[in-house]
């Protein structure tokens, strides 16, 4: 979807690439605490689900100066730096899919035992 408004400069194309990447990239934050949930175990579940979930929020506020460096830095404008980055997320995403323990019909339990 990046590239559809990326290297373009019809305004049209820009709106519809930038609102769809916009509506079905937002889906994936509904599904980060259930999946962050059954990573962990139950003892430190809360905390480290929500570690994890804010270091988006973290690296997140890096995006715009790294972008900002390396457009005006190499003079490669904003399209490519914005099309690696999105392409390297969505890369990560699947990657990190396609590696994590299936855990459907798996009984979350505490494994801490008080003597």
């Amino acid at each position: 979807m990046a590239p559809l408004y990326l290297f373009t400069s019809d305004p049209f194309w820009i709106t519809v690439g930038f609102g769809l990447q916009g509506a079905f990239g937002g889906a994936l934050y509904s599904q980060l605490p259930s999946y962050l949930s059954e990573r962990f175990p139950t003892e430190v579940r809360a905390t480290a689900s929500a570690f994890c979930y804010h270091q988006g929020a973290i690296l997140g506020g890096l995006v715009a100066p790294v972008l900002a460096y390396f457009a005006i830095n190499f003079d490669l404008g904003y399209a490519i730096p914005m099309l690696v980055g999105t392409v390297v997320a969505a890369i990560s995403v699947v990657i990190s899919l396609l590696l994590s323990p299936e855990t459907k019909g798996t009984v979350l339990v505490a494994e801490l035992r008080v003597a």
